[in-house]
């Protein structure tokens, strides 16, 4: 029987930060990840400009990932036939947002914590969670080569394997998504000749479409629709929400699509707490509301400092944590509900672009604080709101 000082289940951004953070510290930890890298994942692979400092944060500088990854300048966001830019800034200037290859990314953060002194266990699943005297202590991991299973002990069980989380499912936290309800569906696109230094946001009846250039030329074109009360499988549905949107069917004739529809539903996920006795969740395994404002993956990475933070700090783990990621995500939340908002009354919506068309000032406010660049409570402020929405 292995006893570790840490427990970590998937290794996608959030696991992987947080795994190399805490080896790099001089714990003991093993990842476990149940696929192999590199293996593709159903994401908008929009990634928000400060994953740059987080990144460096564990040891990863930029040219280690950068290669897999396209700068791009903004997004620019269509809806109601009207048009703007919304681009980022910190107190240096102009800053890049990037759409990351997910499969080479990932692989790299993983073999990144690996080389950084964590255990990586590949093809392998968190199938119960061993507990004592009210604890969680570990896990029974599964091999799925040989199908044993095997007690995996440790002080602390991180679930990081997003929003089907397996750790918070046996936690018993996880709650049904009620609000916005919605189906993801993703593919990649080859021979597109649109521009590569921007994405694109384009916002129609019950849903929207966004189009992110990643490295090596792919077009990432994922979208999110109504999930309840409309029929059609995956395929159709995506094609003819792009045959709905005329802009995004031009863009995309010519292209052709190189990778299978992949589609989560419902799209976001929820928890009722994120840490228990000897249990921590993280990344999309600790909640999140929808990909319209592309956070995700720094969410992941901001979610694995606050946890390392808590769990350096020798104090009360589960409130450390909680609090830490309250100071980190509760402003940004509440600017995504304000999204989800406009989103719901697409007149108001439409008005609202054409304001941030008229007003660059405050499409950099807004972009900045979605690009986690500057505090999103800049962008909430009374006077911040009527730039947007009045007459």
């Amino acid at each position: 029987m292995t006893h570790l000082d840490l427990l970590v289940i998937g290794a996608g951004p959030a696991g992987s930060a947080l795994a190399a953070s805490m080896a790099r510290a001089g714990a003991s930890v093993m990842l476990v990840e149940s696929a192999r890298h590199p293996r593709p994942k159903a994401c908008a692979e929009y990634a928000s400009p400060r994953i740059v400092e987080e990144l460096a944060r564990i040891g990863m500088p930029p040219d280690e990932w950068t290669d897999a990854a396209a700068p791009l300048s903004g997004m620019e966001l269509h809806a109601g036939g009207r048009t703007t830019m919304i681009r980022y800034a910190d107190g240096r200037g102009a800053r890049s947002a990037w759409g990351v290859d997910r499969q080479t990314f990932d692989a790299r953060l993983a073999s990144h914590a690996a080389r950084s002194g964590a255990t990586l266990r590949e093809r392998a699943s968190a199938v119960r969670l061993e507990t004592a005297a009210g604890r969680v202590r570990g896990a029974w991991i599964r091999d799925h080569e040989t199908d044993r299973e095997e007690l995996v002990t440790a002080d602390w069980t991180v679930g990081a394997d997003g929003v089907r989380s397996t750790v918070g499912r046996l936690a018993g936290v996880e709650r049904p998504v009620r609000f916005p309800r919605r189906l993801g569906l993703v593919a990649h696109y080859a021979g597109d000749d649109g521009p590569a230094d921007h994405g694109e946001m384009h916002v129609g009846a019950g849903g929207y479409i966004g189009l992110a250039p990643t490295a090596g030329g792919m077009l990432n074109v994922g979208m999110a629709l109504p999930l309840d009360g409309v029929s059609g499988n995956s395929r159709s549905r995506f094609e003819a929400a792009i045959a709905a949107i005329p802009a995004v069917a031009e863009r995309l004739t010519g292209a052709r699509r190189v990778t299978p529809i992949r589609g989560a539903a419902p799209i976001g996920h929820r928890v009722s707490r994120v840490a228990g006795p000897g249990w921590l969740l993280i990344g999309d395994a600790a909640g999140f509301v929808d990909p319209f404002t592309g956070e995700g993956i720094y969410r992941a990475l901001r979610s694995a400092r606050a946890a390392a933070e808590a769990l350096r700090s020798g104090g009360d783990v589960e409130r450390g944590y909680a609090r830490a990621r309250r100071r980190a995500f509760a402003a940004k939340t509440a600017l995504t509900w304000v999204v989800q908002g406009f989103l719901l009354a697409p007149p108001v919506l439409a008005h609202a672009v054409g304001r941030l068309e008229e007003r660059p000032g405050a499409a950099l406010r807004l972009g900045s604080a979605l690009g986690d660049l500057r505090p999103a409570t800049h962008a909430l402020t009374p006077a911040a709101l009527l730039e947007v929405i009045a007459p």
